[in-house]
């Protein structure tokens, strides 16, 4: 396959647009619903929707982040003044009163290193430093037991983080519903096959998933195609961890289009030293990607059903 969608931009971008509106005619509903972050995906899907469904409308649910760093509030802005919506067509909602329901009295003990309290920013900061290792062998792919204290510990953390992402997800569909909306899914092919993604969460469940097949390589051309803006296009932040900028260079240290690379030839079934030598890069950076594209085969799998 060849990553290099030059010229068939706008095939895709119709293909996509006709895929909605197909949809949204034959199940008879009267608008669609994106829960929105304001990043590439996200607005991807905005913009063409909005351009398929002239005669339906288009509403953004916008996520409230606690913890967040940096500048999401005016990427978010930037986006939102890019597609032009109306602001009555965009709403928010706040899960941080659920949230503390959950965690009411869950701490730990033990001393800073350890990572002293549940869902809060030092446990964030502290996580992503120095249990990493942790996340990418075990607790991350949900691959093996929890057999030490430290391990049931990232186990919670991450269990909160999902649990705020499964929270917006529901809330997503039940706006959706009430509204006679089809709910609109944002990931994309290279988070589907890498696990970089919350199951049953934010950009996982959906009613359409119109980006399910584009690498993020690709995602990226069809935004230059579609004028998005600069500092939209060249941000990829995790859901697993609030802060993390760019997911595949914290997880991999590859860029983008060189996890795209390795993801076809994986697919294609070649060996990870045959794909370092033939993309020139480094062989653990690929095994890693590979441990990630075989680990998290659970994370985006229908559930199991045993044949009877």
């Amino acid at each position: 396959m060849n990553l290099d969608i030059s010229g068939q931009e706008d095939k895709i971008i119709n293909k996509i647009s006709s895929f909605i509106k197909t949809q949204a005619v034959e199940r008879g509903v009267d608008g669609v619903l994106i829960l929105f972050s304001g990043y590439i995906d996200s607005t991807i899907v905005a913009k063409i929707a909005i351009d398929a469904l002239k005669e339906k409308t288009v509403k953004l649910l916008i996520r409230q982040r606690r913890f967040d760093s940096g500048n999401q509030e005016e990427i978010t802005n930037s986006s939102i003044e890019f597609l032009g919506l109306d602001r009555k067509s965009i709403v928010q909602h706040d899960i941080e009163p659920m949230i503390d329901q959950l965690k009411s009295g869950v701490y730990t003990s033990g001393s800073i290193r350890d990572i002293p309290t549940i869902y809060e920013p030092l446990s964030y900061n502290l996580l992503k430093i120095t249990a990493k290792e942790d996340i990418l062998e075990k607790t991350y792919g949900m691959i093996g037991t929890a057999d030490t204290e430290r391990e049931k510990l990232i186990h919670k953390i991450v269990a909160f983080n999902k649990i705020r992402s499964r929270l917006h997800m529901a809330l997503a569909y039940f706006t959706a519903d009430q509204e006679n909306r089809f709910f609109l899914g944002t990931i994309n092919k290279t988070e589907l096959l890498t696990g970089l993604f919350t199951k049953w969460g934010h950009g996982h469940c959906a009613d359409l998933m119109p980006l399910g097949d584009l690498y993020r390589s690709q995602i990226i051309q069809l935004a230059e195609k579609l004028n998005v803006p600069s500092s939209i296009r060249n941000s990829a932040k995790a859901d697993l961890l609030p802060g993390i900028k760019n997911k595949y260079l914290y997880f991999f240290n590859l860029k983008s289009y060189e996890v795209d690379k390795i993801l076809i030839d994986l697919e294609d079934g070649l060996r990870t030293p045959l794909i370092s030598e033939k993309h020139n890069l480094d062989l653990d950076a690929v095994k890693k990607v590979k441990y990630f594209y075989k680990s998290t085969t659970f994370t985006r799998a229908i559930p199991l059903i045993p044949k009877i």
